[in-house]
């Protein structure tokens, strides 16, 4: 199967139209009888939204597409390199011949590089660098994916959040910042597992895997806190091993559901050495849906010894590499000192983030995570929207239940409500 047809089974295999998007313009890439079957493809998605199934493929084109092992991202890959190489290739070839008797010299070949170059060079880019008189494709199909896309994005268990922010797809990089202690850990594991766990309560879905990255915990700690979130069971009994027989048993029941599970949950201990070249080799390797970087301020840089300017290029790039390439990721960052010190009434603002405003500008959702001084304290947490994709600002209150492991959101706060700044 030629590199072409391997991308379009590969987007389909994947089911999920809103990559499409996230590639831009791909048409020049097919080649010989691959712009045929490509045109269907983008007709229909066009058309409805959504990517056609084997079936329809077969039945309108005659092409009996399989279904590969390897993403799209990997045949695009391929498909860029060889366009660009035969690009090259006949470019110097017409150059060549203006350097020949009967040609018009130096300057015309000159030119005719020049404008293989930029032209290669704006391809390259093309979910970059746009020209709006080509935007058709991109924005009906945006629109029809909109209204019937069954790919709603990674959500992350809190309806407020996943309601804002549409579900976070490829590009999406998620800040969560608080003080230590606050309890960001489990925030985070909260969002990888609820995400995991309803991908495998759904008979259509073929599961989503999850890379927890810790920096700070060991691979059992990070078990031991998701045995007790799958199961409900407190988390101090598992971890100081004095349960009920009851909750002992209600224990090992969530252990043995989890060994059936369609997908994996990768955990790694980053054991404070991890660089971002490290996580995003690993990351390639493992291929997870959604990938969470629990205390990525602790994220090693060979380059940068200085802790604010390795905090900064980490941050890009982990959105760069991670985020961008591989799979929506979510992160966690502390605020800086000067939060303590805010008088009543003050609120956190992007500006607090500890290290480097870097976070708060490339993120695009940051959230803030806040213990009030109430009798509540103990039961819930306060989570801010710093910073939402199209910016907007909210809060919502989650549970903070130790007892039956519950950090679900507390209320439904109506979108409508948003403010805008």
């Amino acid at each position: 199967m030629s590199l072409g047809k391997s991308f379009m089974a590969a987007l389909v295999a994947e089911g999920a139209s809103s990559a499409l998007l996230n590639y831009g313009s791909v048409d020049h890439l097919f080649k010989g009888n691959e712009v045929e079957l490509w045109g269907f493809v983008r007709d229909f998605w066009k058309e409805y939204g959504a990517l056609p199934s084997f079936e329809a493929i077969e039945q309108h084109t005659g092409e009996a597409l399989g279904k590969p092992a390897d993403p799209s991202k990997y045949f695009y890959d391929l498909m860029l390199v060889r366009h660009q190489e035969a690009s090259i290739k006949a470019s110097m070839k017409k150059a060549q011949e203006q350097l020949q008797p009967g040609g018009e010299g130096s300057y015309a070949a000159l030119d005719q590089i020049t404008k293989m170059v930029l032209q290669l060079v704006t391809e390259q880019h093309g979910n970059q660098v746009s020209d709006l008189r080509k935007a058709y494709d991109m924005i009906i199909g945006a629109y029809a994916a909109q209204n019937h896309d069954t790919d709603c994005g990674l959500q992350l268990g809190w309806p407020y959040l996943d309601t804002m922010t549409g579900g976070l797809h490829l590009t999406d990089m998620v800040s969560m910042v608080g003080r230590p202690g606050i309890g960001k850990t489990w925030q985070m594991l909260y969002c990888a597992h609820h995400g995991w766990r309803q991908a495998e309560a759904d008979p259509q879905n073929k599961g989503e895997s999850r890379m927890f990255v810790s920096m700070e915990m060991s691979i059992l700690a990070i078990e031991q806190r998701l045995a007790a979130l799958h199961a409900h069971v407190p988390f101090s009994g598992v971890k100081k091993g004095a349960m009920s027989s009851v909750g002992y048993k209600t224990m090992k029941k969530g252990l043995k559901e989890m060994q059936g599970f369609k997908a994996p949950f990768w955990i790694v201990d980053g054991n404070l050495t991890a660089t971002v070249d490290d996580l995003y080799l690993l990351a390639k390797q493992l291929k997870p849906d959604a990938i969470f970087i629990d205390g990525a301020y602790l994220v090693k840089n060979t380059n940068e010894k200085d802790r604010y300017r390795r905090v900064a290029d980490n941050a890009n790039l982990i959105k760069t590499r991670i985020a961008n390439e591989i799979a929506p990721t979510m992160c966690s960052w502390q605020f800086s000192r000067n939060v303590t010190k805010k008088k009543k009434g003050e609120e956190a603002d992007l500006s607090d983030i500890a290290h480097t405003d870097e976070i708060g500008m490339i993120s695009s959702i940051v959230m803030g995570v806040f213990e009030e001084e109430t009798v509540e304290t103990l039961k819930q947490r306060r989570v801010k929207i710093l910073k939402g994709r199209n910016g907007e600002t909210g809060e919502f209150v989650s549970n903070w239940d130790f007892m039956k492991m519950d950090f679900s959101e507390v209320q439904q706060t109506a979108v409508e409500d948003l403010s805008f700044v």
